[in-house]
């Protein structure tokens, strides 16, 4: 087997245990607007990195993380509704993605990878990236898995506990920032929520608890992922879409299964 399928399978997983643990929280707290908006600033990030010299990673999270803290900043404003501020954001940084990727205008650039990804042009640099993205996100959640959870399942109750919801809800949506930069190169910019609401989707239909449902959200993603990487290489199909249908298949099948509630 090719070095450059190695790296796509590890990267694979690397990604998959992100999205499929993160991706969980998008379920439960109803944020899959929020996670789009998200992705969306993901072709700014892709845009600046280019541009400065930066690398297409640090732009993603330093584009992803600012767009993400100016999302709280203005919920936290009574005048602007939840969705409102989303749907603003999400048109407002993917036009100006594809505005400055016209002024950079590198005919050397592959724009359609970073729109549906490319795994197949993962190097080991960013296998590093993203498996250091994993720990980080991983560790986060471990430690702050009761205050996350508890936010999540009851504020009212979170708040009475003296739980800080901004900071967790910024602390959240950063580990969302960090999910989206190295899952560009998987399923790219336009499909980066599919990867992040399909997988706990279908791990909700026979999950009994949050623990298990995460678990089985990680497998899921992991599964759907190889198996749109080899259909991908098999019929020499765009990635990212490959993946995407996967998880729809997948999804389909799983709404025959015994509904065990989460």
């Amino acid at each position: 087997m090719d070095d450059f399928i190695y790296r796509a399978l590890i990267a694979a997983i690397g990604v998959s245990i992100i999205a499929g643990s993160l991706g969980c929280f998008v379920i439960w707290k109803r944020l899959s607007y929020f996670s789009d908006s998200i992705s969306h600033s993901a072709l700014l990030g892709v845009a600046l990195g280019l541009a400065t010299g930066l690398g297409i990673n640090f732009g993603l999270v330093i584009v992803g993380g600012l767009f993400a803290t100016l999302i709280v900043f203005l919920q936290q404003k009574d005048f602007w509704s939840s969705d409102a501020v989303l749907g603003i954001f999400s048109h407002i940084s993917l036009s100006l993605g594809i505005v400055v990727l016209g002024f950079i205008g590198d005919q050397n650039i592959d724009y359609f990878s970073y729109l549906f990804g490319d795994i197949l042009s993962i190097t080991s640099k960013d296998i590093y990236w993203i498996f250091s993205v994993m720990v980080v996100v991983i560790f986060l959640l471990f430690i702050n898995w009761k205050k996350l959870l508890l936010l999540t399942l009851n504020e009212e109750l979170a708040k009475a506990e003296g739980v800080n919801k901004t900071f967790y809800e910024l602390l959240f949506m950063f580990l969302i920032a960090l999910a989206v930069s190295v899952s560009v190169q998987i399923v790219g910019v336009l499909l980066i929520t599919s990867l992040l609401i399909i997988p706990p989707a279908i791990a909700r239909v026979f999950s009994n608890s949050p623990i298990a449902m995460i678990f089985s959200s990680m497998i899921i993603s992991i599964v759907s992922v190889l198996l749109g990487l080899y259909t991908s290489i098999t019929f020499d199909l765009a990635t990212g879409p490959a993946i995407v249908i996967t998880l729809g298949v997948l999804f389909f099948i799983a709404q025959f299964l015994p509904n065990r509630g989460s």
